[in-house]
């Protein structure tokens, strides 16, 4: 794609250079008539084009220029690039380059418009300078011989009455001699008029021929800056479309990197808590139970309790009974829940032997494990220990109130009322009638019942 622009470009710096040399060619071969240019001042025709031919060479000699640069890097790129080596490549390559220095041979001079080094051009190659340097000076050449020429005939023109009038003045013997000059007919004044006015036309022609040349050459000056122009925008349009993607994909690697890190912060932080936990369980932690807390806790915790014990601050018998005291009162103070065996108030009634445990019995719940010889659970506490003797007094405090209750209840004298287990009061039915919806068991009449659904299912 850049050779093919490169080559576009060529071609029409090669158009351009094509008109400039037609223009060259149209200011070398001007003709002027006498009386077409003025004869002070330098306001014709062949200055206007050396003008515009000049700046079209500057023209072309800076665009050679960016051309030339572009073209050194398309043709180091095809020559250090490993991919691209094809046949076509290389052949639009080589065009390139053949066409740039013919283009260069043409255009290698650069000089301004000056006399002075007309001797320059005569040891150099024959250029677009040197074309143009030598149609300069044909046409001024042109030029001035026009002028010469029209001062001549001025010159003439102004001697002429005055040759009258000197021969008037004297008479000489051999006016009549001489020949006289032939008055103008009225076809030569026409002959004169119609040269005249087609050079004046041909002038006309000239100028706007030069104007024309100059608008169509303003005109692709104007054409290739238009399409320099677009191709710039296009340009510029990727240039911008590349910095949006650009900054969209740094804007997501400076996330993905804050997410990276956070990553790898919290994994080396989770890390370093395990390691430190790790040597700490495994190192620290089984030493310190011996070395400190073992040796901290019976030299110095041990002496301390025992002081505080010594001097009655914690524990001692003092302190025993007072809490043996206020469980007993606390026990004491606690309403007893009595159950009772059934609403007629009947005691249960046991048969003789239910109380003892066969021989292959084997105690469970409470007198399982924990059982004594007797079936009764045992204290887990070892004997003579401050739980031991707290359990002992309370029982022998509840020993002591229950006998008190009983003497206090038959002191009274009056037979308590029956109660449920929850405390509710049984009284006496009497007349009431029974709950019809209450379901009973009736002996003689369920039992048949339920020997004929045996006997169904059977």
């Amino acid at each position: 794609m850049k050779n093919q622009s490169v080559l576009d470009a060529l071609s029409q710096l090669s158009d351009s250079i094509k008109l400039t040399f037609q223009l060259i060619s149209r200011l070398s071969k001007l003709s002027f008539q006498p009386g077409s240019t003025p004869l002070q001042g330098d306001g014709d025709v062949r200055i206007e084009l050396s003008h515009d031919i000049r700046d079209a060479l500057k023209h072309h000699d800076d665009t050679l220029d960016s051309l030339r640069q572009e073209i050194e890097d398309v043709v180091e790129f095809g020559t250090h690039s490993q991919r691209r080596r094809d046949s076509l490549k290389d052949r639009e390559r080589a065009r390139i380059a053949a066409q740039l220095a013919r283009l260069n041979e043409d255009l290698k001079q650069y000089v301004h418009n000056d006399p002075s080094l007309h001797d320059y051009f005569t040891d150099k190659p024959y250029s677009a300078r040197s074309q143009f340097r030598a149609a300069q000076l044909s046409s001024k050449r042109a030029s001035e011989a026009a002028k010469q020429k029209e001062r001549e005939i001025l010159f003439a023109s102004l001697q002429q009455p005055t040759e009258t009038d000197s021969t008037s003045s004297t008479p000489d013997p051999l006016a009549a001699r001489r020949p006289q000059p032939k008055q103008l007919t009225q076809d030569e004044l026409l002959i004169n008029a119609s040269t005249d006015v087609t050079s004046a036309l041909r002038r006309t022609h000239n100028l706007l021929t030069s104007e024309l040349s100059r608008s169509r050459f303003a005109q692709e000056t104007l054409d290739q800056s238009t399409a320099a122009l677009a191709d710039l925008g296009e340009r510029y349009t990727d240039l911008d479309s590349l910095l949006s993607n650009s900054k969209n994909l740094l804007g997501t690697l400076v996330r993905s990197q804050k997410s990276d890190t956070w990553y790898l912060e919290t994994a080396f932080y989770i890390l370093v808590t395990t390691i430190c936990w790790l040597v700490f369980r495994r190192l620290i932690y089984g030493p310190a139970w011996w070395f400190l807390w073992l040796p901290f806790k019976f030299l110095l915790l041990k002496p301390f309790y025992l002081l505080l014990a010594v001097f009655g601050i914690t524990g001692g018998s003092s302190a025993a009974v007072t809490a043996v005291s206020s469980l007993s009162s606390t026990i004491s103070t606690q309403p007893t829940i009595r159950l009772q065996p059934s609403a007629s108030g009947d005691r249960p009634t046991f048969r003789r032997g239910m109380d003892q445990r066969p021989a292959n019995a084997v105690p469970v719940g409470g007198g399982g494990a924990k059982a004594g010889k007797d079936g009764q659970p045992q204290d887990p506490s070892p004997a003579g220990s401050m739980s031991q003797s707290l359990g002992q007094m309370a029982e022998a405090s509840r020993e002591q109130t229950q006998p008190q209750g009983e003497e206090s209840n038959e002191a009274k004298g009056h037979k308590e009322p029956q109660r449920r287990g929850d405390g509710t009061i049984l009284q006496e039915r009497g007349d009431i009638p029974r709950n019809p919806k209450k379901k009973m068991w009736e002996e003689d009449v369920e039992a048949p019942k339920h020997q004929m659904r045996k006997r169904d299912e059977l």
